[in-house]
């Protein structure tokens, strides 16, 4: 019951699903300017994935929301969306095929990649149809399927794969196809490495091979594997791994586990840089964090570390919630930057004698949410037995945690009488998601909350509890170090004097607009899910800016799509520190804000990607989920139409030290 994959919200939070149609309207755009669009298929609610370019064609993937149908891919002439946009009118035409995609599959993430004289195009495949009967697990996993007494899997002796839970129609795997001639794309290889789905690829050639890492919706923490794409008609798979492999090279020596309303363990996106000569890769693995990997060789990549989420969190102050979506190697690699996808600005919690305690969940019986009762501490683990309540009325069980299953607890509780069930822990704050062991399984409700929480009502038991919930905002973006050594940075701005030194894969700054982490707008209405999803989503580093050194003045550039929150332009700037207390628009840690862009009629920005045309002019192409592709260029600029100047990309505009 240390940890365990939530099937059921890991595959919610992959599926971008979003129950709104709202936006947050145009308010500051600066920095960025429009020069080409294309709406590809049409204006559709959910329908663009992520972006990529290569050789002055766009690729954009189809997620089909709400339908699945076959759209696939498009190809989209960079020069056409730009000369049909500069007319004022032209947002359609520049299309000059569509790879369509097997039925009911839909196209995640899409990359393309120069293997010797051939253009590759990766496109990842993930069913997307209704409910067809349990499937195999690939081969590959035949040896680490089913781990941790997954209820959802068993082994299936007869034909040596691990039989899954019922899957959707439609294909998982990869496809490549020749994309030279980008108007007459041809098939290379089709559904390669079929599993329950391809979430993310990232390629990359080094000493003369071609290979590509991915993400398999497998959910049984071996989900990161290898393919060696030198010969694009018949890729080779490596190797498969991923967190039980490197449990045992040192991750989770942290403690972080699962947390919050979308707890998981898995693998959501990867991205490889050659670092100092050694190919290194960072693996977006949710609550465990970001993970790095030496894959000099790829059939066997050693692990290097995982970042550590700071707990609470630091700017509203709740517990961590993990949730490590998407990220990139900036300044050379010094740094990660990397970024939290987080669709439910609050999570589960307890209310008790007037207090907010924030809690997991049982992944079995009854619905948290039902638990209500007096609270009466039973007086240790419950690993035995659970001494029968002593009031008349409903009365919840609080348990410590160890020595046992979740589930064992629980089953006790409810064979003494409890209607519900509370297991406190028992090291330290940190909260988990309890599955359940290979015992009995109670159907009464259970929660999991920290040892001071439990500490609390233990000191003031007999009271009545019931299902709550807290406000810890939307995912928002992180600066990890590193360097491999120590950095010291600036805490609470450069004038503050306060420094903290940061270790290794810790945290050096952050950045999150401020509709992300305050609950209520400047008129007190709740943003809640009303104005669109409001975390971030993917990010690149800007390559022209990636040799600056850090200082308060200047530094590394990302782009950030950030769904109904736009385009954001961020530099990490060691000294700056903002709480919107200037009227910012965000709030930020040792990160700068440049620029932002949101569409009048509201954006839904997915995928981003940083290209050049012809003529050396840096592109920033970004695909929105309902209105398709647009191409930007970026420009720092001071903005002065408000008659301030805490937005800027010109050192000498502010000199208020943050």
């Amino acid at each position: 019951g240390a940890f365990a994959i939530v099937v059921s919200t890991a595959a919610v939070s992959m599926a971008h699903e979003s129950p709104n149609d709202g936006h947050i309207p145009a308010n500051v755009n600066y920095g960025f300017d429009v020069i080409g669009r294309d709406t590809l298929g049409g204006v559709i609610d959910g329908k663009y994935t992520d972006v990529w370019s290569h050789d002055g064609y766009a690729y954009v993937g189809t997620f089909q929301e709400p339908d699945c149908t076959n759209a696939g891919v498009f190809v989209v002439d960079i020069d056409q969306a730009i000369a049909q946009y500069a007319d004022g009118e032209g947002t359609e035409g520049a299309v000059v095929a569509e790879i369509k995609s097997a039925p009911n599959t839909r196209v995640n993430d899409v990359k393309v990649h120069r293997v010797g004289d051939t253009d590759v195009l990766i496109a990842t495949e993930e069913p997307c149809g209704g409910s067809a009967p349990g499937g195999a697990v690939s081969d590959a996993n035949i040896n680490k399927a089913c781990p941790l007494n997954n209820p959802d899997c068993q082994r299936n002796n007869d034909n040596k794969k691990a039989v899954g839970a019922p899957l959707q129609k439609g294909n998982g795997g990869i496809s490549l196809f020749d994309v030279s001639d980008p108007v007459h794309p041809t098939p290379l290889a089709k559904n390669f490495y079929e599993t329950g789905g391809v979430h993310n690829t990232f390629p990359w050639t080094y000493e003369g091979r071609s290979y590509l890492v991915g993400t398999a919706d497998t959910f049984d923490f071996f989900d990161t594997f290898f393919v060696d794409i030198t010969d694009p008609k018949k890729p080779e798979l490596l190797t498969v791994t991923g967190a039980l492999d490197w449990f045992a090279a040192g991750a989770f020596a942290d403690g972080q586990f699962e947390t919050g309303s979308s707890a998981g363990i898995f693998n959501h996106d990867v991205w490889v840089d050659v670092i100092d000569g050694t190919p290194t890769a960072v693996v977006s693995y949710w609550d465990m964090g970001f993970v790095t990997l030496d894959v000099t060789d790829p059939a066997n990549p050693v692990f290097l570390g995982d970042s550590t989420y700071p707990d609470p969190e630091p700017i509203v102050g709740e517990p961590y919630e993990g949730n490590a979506h998407a990220a990139v190697f900036g300044g050379n690699g010094d740094y990660i930057f990397g970024g939290d996808e987080d669709f439910s600005p609050s999570s589960f919690a307890i209310s008790y004698d007037g207090v907010e305690y924030p809690a997991g969940i049982a992944l079995f019986g009854d619905d948290p949410a039902t638990l209500t009762g007096n609270v009466e501490y039973a007086g240790g683990d419950g690993c035995a037995s659970v001494p029968a309540p002593t009031g008349a009325e409903p009365q919840v069980a609080l348990i410590d945690r160890g020595g046992c299953f979740f589930s064992d607890k629980g089953a006790n509780a409810e064979a003494a009488g409890y209607e519900g069930y509370i297991v406190a822990n028992n090291a330290g704050d940190g909260l988990i998601n309890m599955s359940p062991g290979d015992n009995a399984i109670p159907t009464i409700p259970g929660v999991f909350i920290g040892q001071s929480s439990g500490d609390a009502i233990k000191a003031n038991q007999g009271l009545p509890v019931a299902a709550s919930s807290i406000f810890d905002g939307w995912g928002y973006l992180h600066v990890i170090n590193n360097t491999g050594g120590d950095v010291t940075v600036p805490v609470g701005g450069q004038m503050s004097g306060n420094t903290a030194t940061i270790p290794q894969l810790g945290e050096l700054g952050y950045y999150a607009p401020a509709e992300t982490v305050e609950e209520f707008d400047a008129d007190g209405n709740p943003y809640g899910t009303d104005f669109g999803d409001l975390t971030m989503h993917n990010i690149e580093a800007d390559p022209l800016t990636q040799g600056i050194t850090p200082s308060f003045d200047e530094g590394p550039r990302m782009f950030v799509s950030w769904y109904s929150l736009g385009m954001r332009a961020l530099e990490y700037r060691p000294g700056h520190f903002h709480d919107n207390s200037n009227d910012e628009g965000s709030y930020s840690e040792n990160v700068h804000e440049v620029g932002r862009w949101i569409a009048e009629e509201g954006s839904n920005f997915w995928g981003v990607h940083v290209d050049e045309l012809d003529d050396g002019t840096q592109i920033i192409l970004a695909s929105d989920r309902n209105l398709g592709l647009y191409v930007f260029t970026f420009s720092c600029e001071t903005r002065t139409d408000t008659g301030e100047t805490v937005f800027y990309c010109d050192p000498e505009s502010d000199g208020t030290g943050g």
